[in-house]
């Protein structure tokens, strides 16, 4: 009588079995299942956050671009609107030329351009630790690395505080904002940029603790990186607001 054997058993592969010219599965080293094969979509991930946050500032810079171009406008039209008098019978303007005050104003000017010069060297030194990243390796961290975030930050605090002193001198000389026209349209284009160079400070505090609050590097890169833009566009904006006030003075 004829015997049925049964069919042999397959043989599962292990971790470094298979027999010759099979390459062990092992992370880093080949395999279906390594790390390698998922670094290039972190990769196209991390281009794609960085172009969305880019085009996001650009679109923000474009809004807050109309936003001051209007109050500008308003601005200028506004120095030419006269009144008339009954008593004299005449048309006569009630705006009033600002003393400014020159030398404060070109201070709090070196200061902004020199914010933006220490968050550029800030931006590529992390442009170069995102080499790192992008294959899967922790960033170094050299010890005689220049801390340019922290700079930029009392940078931009002293402008701030620099404006502070500038409005305090517009006080003394009796400008306020509810006196006259002049001294309101000085606050509000001043004070409007000054918030949103608050915004900006904002988010770099965020990429300067990004290690104390366990962020990604990634995330810390692309805050740093959008905000290099973004501040690059408030500097050019304070020089358009302060050749606004020293050219358009009536």
């Amino acid at each position: 009588m004829p015997t049925i054997s049964s069919p042999p058993k397959e043989r599962t592969p292990g971790l470094g079995g298979g027999g010759p010219g099979k390459i062990p599965s092992r992370r880093g080293y080949g395999g279906g299942d390594d790390g390698d094969r998922r670094r290039p979509e972190k990769f196209l991930s991390y281009q794609s956050r960085l172009r969305r946050y880019r085009i996001g500032v650009a679109l923000f810079s474009v809004c807050v671009s109309m936003l001051f171009l209007g109050i500008a406008s308003v601005y200028v039209a506004r120095q030419r609107i006269p009144y008339y008098d009954q008593n004299t019978q005449a048309f006569m303007s009630t705006w009033k030329a600002i003393h400014l005050p020159y030398i404060q104003l070109w201070l709090n000017s070196l200061l902004i351009v020199a914010g933006s010069i220490t968050l550029e060297l800030a931006r590529r030194g992390q442009i170069k630790k995102a080499e790192f990243a992008s294959m899967g390796i922790l960033p170094p961290s050299l010890e005689r690395e220049v801390p340019w975030l922290s700079i930029t930050l009392l940078l931009g605090a002293g402008f701030l505080a620099g404006q502070l002193l500038v409005w305090n001198n517009l006080r003394h000389q009796g400008v306020y904002l509810r006196a006259n026209a002049s001294g309101a349209f000085f606050y509000t284009l001043t004070g409007l940029h000054a918030i949103h160079l608050v915004g900006g400070m904002a988010v770099l505090v965020y990429a300067l603790l990004g290690s104390w609050l366990r962020r990604r590097f990634e995330s810390q890169q692309i805050a740093v990186d959008a905000t290099g833009w973004y501040w690059h566009f408030m500097g050019f904006l304070w020089f358009c607001i302060f050749g606004l006030l020293h050219f358009s003075r009536a």
